[in-house]
């Protein structure tokens, strides 16, 4: 999992495969939890691209998808939003959760 930040957001997002992001603040414990969550997710998802941002170092993005509560994952296909997930997810959830957005 990469991490982004605000000057190469809008470019990772307008990938025409789906780009997964976790929405994340260093201070959030849930959050932590999420991490090898996904990171597992990703191994065993093909086609898809995922990102973490830190949503205290870049404020302005959570403001603009109106990311209130971390953890929040935002699927993006072609700079729009698929779907999003809210909070901390068991890994069959979030594996679903990409693969209905990857379709």
């Amino acid at each position: 999992m990469k991490d982004l930040n605000e000057k190469d957001f809008d470019k990772t997002i307008n990938s025409k495969k789906l780009v997964v992001v976790d929405f994340f603040a260093t201070w959030c414990m849930p959050c932590k939890m999420l991490r090898p969550i996904l990171e597992k997710v990703e191994e065993k998802v093909e086609g898809v691209t995922f990102y973490s941002l830190d949503i205290d170092e870049n404020e302005e993005i959570a403001k603009r998808y109106r990311v209130f509560s971390v953890p929040t994952v935002i699927c993006f296909k072609a700079g729009e939003i698929v779907d999003s997930l809210v909070g901390l997810n068991p890994y069959d959830d979030v594996l679903d959760f990409v693969n209905r957005c990857n379709k």
